[in-house]
Order: structure tokens, then sequence, then C-alpha cells
């Protein structure tokens, strides 16, 4: 399963006008993630998440960790046993993560 997300930062910034951060990310995520840029691809993961697997399930049930060397990584209670990679870049004004999930 393969899900791409494309977001454009000031599109996203005036969505968070019309919506709180506590909504879509868990306590751990704002914490760990201080910069605007930051939150967007955390977002932008769980959205392409969210389209490898078909359907939106809730913001919290799915999380981003970084691993020891930094890499961020996709933790969800949704189910168990899949392989779930993550790839988030940044350039300019967009971000884009590739989320694949393999049994």
């Amino acid at each position: 399963m393969l899900g791409i997300d494309l977001v454009y930062l000031p599109e996203f910034e005036k969505k968070l006008k019309t919506f709180s951060l506590e909504r879509i990310f868990l306590p751990h995520e704002l914490s760990q993630n201080k910069s605007k840029e930051s939150l967007v691809g955390i977002f932008a993961a769980k959205e392409a998440f969210f389209k490898a697997i078909g359907k939106k399930e809730d913001w919290l049930s799915v999380w981003i960790e970084k691993n020891k060397y930094g890499k961020p990584e996709i933790k969800t209670l949704l189910f168990d046993n899949k392989k779930i990679e993550v790839s988030i870049s940044h350039a300019g004004e967009y971000v884009i993560a590739i989320v694949m999930i393999n049994d």
C-alpha cells in the first residue's frame, strides 16, 4: 500500500487558523517539533498514511517518532505486523511525504 501527500505551506498556515493543533498532533509531537516546517512534515506523513490504508482514521491514532538516527517512523495501534516506511522531504514552500506499508 502506498500513500503520498504534498502540502503547500501557506495553505497549511491558513488551515491552522480554523482548527486546534491538539486535534491533529499528540503532545509529544508538539513538544519535540517546534518549527512549523516539522509539524507540516508530520501532518503530510499522517495524510500519506491515511491515503495508503484507504481511509481516514482519528488523527491521534497515528503518530511520528524519530529513531536513534533522527529518521521519522510512523507508529499506530490500527494494525500489527505491518512494516511502515515513511519519507518526508521539504523544498521551499512545499513538503511531501510518502508512506509505504508492507506485510
